[in-house]
């Protein structure tokens, strides 16, 4: 029970501690401002250099690539929360149905279908 009673003791002065430091400082606002946003800036810097950083180390822990062996060709909406997917894995291209329900395939086109796209 002392323990609560401690914290919420170091808490408030602390907070009492920061409020006299502020009010004597008597840094304007524009630079109160100014600091927020520099520090915010750092921040999100270091969010996005980790973000980038763990993506690269856990593709390269995994042996892949970004062009990796599966590529979505196209998505085709079907109303409501239904998709196609035609997908290329390797050599071996696929039409994948997916919805909330979940993803399956639908039907295999095999090795030798080839992107009618690719003719013209």
């Amino acid at each position: 029970m002392r323990l609560p009673a401690v914290a919420v003791a170091i808490s408030a002065c602390a907070t009492a501690s920061a409020q006299s430091t502020a009010g004597a400082s008597g840094a304007s606002p524009a630079y109160l401002l100014a600091q927020a946003l520099v520090s915010l800036t750092v921040v999100i810097g270091i969010i996005y250099l980790a973000w980038f950083g763990l993506r690269r180390l856990s593709h390269k822990q995994l042996g892949l690539s970004e062009d990796g062996p599966l590529r979505v060709i196209q998505a085709r909406h079907l109303g409501g929360d239904r998709w196609l997917y035609l997908v290329r894995v390797g050599n071996r291209t696929l039409l994948v149905g997916g919805g909330t329900d979940g993803v399956g395939p639908v039907a295999d086109l095999g090795e030798d279908w080839e992107d009618p796209g690719d003719e013209a």
